[in-house]
């Protein structure tokens, strides 16, 4: 196994990369039973579910009771029960996905500070900075002017 992080290869039996300190383990843990990644999986099946299923009784249940001699009316109106009923627990579950998104994504590492680290400060433009010093040179304050010597020609 390799870290994603430094590329360098791990003991599968390890949590965090022994050269970067990298976790290892992230993508394993989100899809654990409990974790943002499963639980969505897990509403969007049932969701499924309770709609094929909820149709299918539906269709069974409106055959059996034509079939028995009822009148329309009171058929008609166990129908729009039930299919408020099943489009009540559907919407219920869903209301849930986004939260469910919004913390896989936070898991995913990507946070509110990272999206804000990318962001540049504005500038105010309403105030000069202060007045700042030159730097002194190497030079300043270590030479001293040549004294003048006469030459001698001989």
């Amino acid at each position: 196994m390799f870290c994603p992080n430094c590329s360098a290869n791990v003991n599968k039996k390890l949590k965090y990369c022994s050269s970067c300190g990298e976790r290892l383990s992230k993508s394993a843990e989100i899809d654990k039973d409990g974790m943002p990644g499963k639980m969505l999986d897990n509403i969007l099946t049932t969701v499924f579910m309770i709609v094929m299923f909820g149709l299918g009784i539906l269709v069974g249940l409106v055959a059996v009771l034509m079939g028995s001699g009822m009148p329309k009316e009171p058929v008609v109106v166990i129908v729009i029960a039930y299919l408020a009923a099943v489009f009540g627990i559907c919407y219920t579950l869903l209301k849930q996905v986004p939260k469910l998104v919004d913390a896989r994504l936070k898991a995913d590492g990507f946070a509110e500070e990272s999206r804000q680290a990318a962001r540049l400060a504005p500038l105010t433009t309403a105030q000069l900075e202060e007045y700042r010093e030159p730097v002194m040179s190497v030079t300043d304050r270590t030479t001293k002017t040549l004294d003048k010597v006469p030459i001698e020609r001989g």
